[in-house]
């Protein structure tokens, strides 16, 4: 049974039981049935607003998949055009490797904001800038 019908059954019985002896009861009971209604009216409204968000998750996750695979095929068609290499170099490494050996990551002490940085780019003194919040650092100790 759900929340709606036992509110109506309960709605039911208070109409059936008829003239109650204290009438002040009687406010009380119709008053807490009137207030579960009201909140199972919201919690329906809820349960479709969740279910439309989730159909839209759905088509966005599809979308950004569609486009992943869009720019997968980008990629290589430039690679290809402009003969600068392929996908792979030759020891097996990829792309993103290179990137690790020329950045390394940081994390603010202030605001905890992570990015990366080029080392060789600063002078070993030289303090960082967080793009969070602004505030100056000193770079890691590698």
């Amino acid at each position: 049974m759900s929340a709606r019908e036992k509110i109506a059954y309960l709605k039911g019985l208070l109409d059936g039981l008829g003239p109650v002896e204290n009438e002040g009861q009687g406010k009380i009971f119709r008053a807490v049935v009137d207030a579960l209604d009201a909140l199972s009216l919201e919690v329906a409204e809820h349960e479709d607003l969740i279910q439309e968000q989730r159909e839209l998750y759905e088509d966005l996750a599809d979308d950004c998949a569609l486009l992943d695979e869009d720019l997968d095929s980008l990629e290589k068609a430039f690679f290809e055009f402009t003969g600068e290499g392929d996908l792979d170099d030759e020891d097996g490494e990829e792309d993103g490797d290179e990137f690790d050996r020329n950045y390394v990551s940081v994390t603010c002490p202030h605001c905890s904001y992570v990015f990366y940085y080029q080392p060789e780019e600063y002078e070993p003194d030289e303090a960082l800038e967080c793009p969070g919040c602004g505030k100056d650092f000193e770079q890691p100790k590698e």
